[in-house]
């Protein structure tokens, strides 16, 4: 009867001395924060993150907003509470270093291995996460503007849909400097990112910038839908005889088709399947034996 009265205050003294790190055990998967799926770009990341899934036999989950209302306040909602359940890793886009980058800090001081994916990672190591796997935001505006440039541009306008994401300014910083390099003008102008999915407002905002100004002779967007939906008011001005150049950031296949007919003059690919992809695979590396990228992943641009 003593001996069973010591086993037992002596299992509960263990169980209680437990209990702390119980409640610290991280889940095991590998959360990403993507965006809406109904996107064609982020329905490529998906892609490449749910083949991840099934190749590595690895436990994930897949988070996204459903649209583009309300961004900001909601992906950071999306990230603390990833951050609050304790996974394995977090694979995360930088889109909005305000409230973003103090979580990815908070994350990695929690030893939750942070990847971050498509935006604002080239300083992953003073934010604490193990890599970076994304593009050069500003060459891609840069080599799209020499496209431009190219098929005669002098006038053009970057059509920036999210104004909250710095790397989308860098985008189209890259298209102004290679345009206004070559003699010409360019600017940047703001699409409300709640109307993006909504092609009749896309296309009415898209063609009252084309009727405002009758000497833009060039236009780049940032996304697929936008350049889909901006082709279209492309389209009814070119057929007053009016030439305009069309190109945009990413890939799909109505822009690959477009790009084909000689509808659209480029687009420029990040490989987001990779991204997704990736960003499965080396948290799991990291977790299983330690292995981090030397260096930031750059999987773009390319241009077609």
């Amino acid at each position: 009867m003593k001996f069973s009265k010591l086993g037992a205050l002596a299992l509960a003294a263990i169980m209680a001395a437990a209990a702390p790190f119980a409640a610290q055990a991280q889940e095991d998967v590998i959360i990403m924060l993507g965006g809406p799926s109904s996107d064609p770009f982020w329905g490529a990341v998906q892609q490449g993150f749910d083949q991840a899934t099934e190749d590595y036999g690895v436990k994930t989950q897949w988070t996204a907003p459903a649209d583009f209302n309300d961004i900001v306040p909601v992906y950071t909602k999306m990230f603390e509470a990833a951050i609050a359940r304790k996974p394995a890793a977090i694979a995360v886009g930088n889109f909005f270093p305000e409230p973003t980058e103090p979580l990815i800090k908070q994350a990695a001081a929690e030893g939750i291995p942070v990847i971050i994916i498509n935006s604002g990672g080239f300083k992953y190591q003073e934010l604490g996460a193990i890599g970076f796997i994304g593009e050069d935001s500003y060459q891609m505006g840069y080599q799209g503007g020499k496209v431009a440039v190219g098929k005669g541009v002098k006038n053009g306008l970057c059509i920036n849909q999210i104004a909250a994401n710095p790397v989308l300014e860098q985008r189209c910083q890259g298209y102004i400097d290679a345009v206004t390099e070559a003699g010409g003008k360019a600017k940047m102008v703001i699409l409300a990112s709640e109307d993006i999915g909504n092609s009749q407002k896309v296309q009415a905002a898209v063609s009252a910038m084309l009727m405002q100004d009758q000497t833009i002779d060039g236009i780049v967007t940032l996304g697929v839908a936008v350049g889909v939906d901006a082709l279209e008011s492309v389209k009814q001005v070119r057929a007053t005889g009016r030439a305009v150049d069309l190109g945009t950031m990413d890939l799909g296949n109505a822009v690959l088709e477009a790009v084909a007919a000689g509808e659209m003059s480029f687009a420029s690919d990040q490989q987001p399947f990779l991204q997704g992809y990736y960003g499965v695979m080396i948290p799991l590396m990291y977790n299983k034996y330690k292995m981090a990228p030397s260096g930031v992943i750059s999987v773009g641009p390319y241009m077609v």
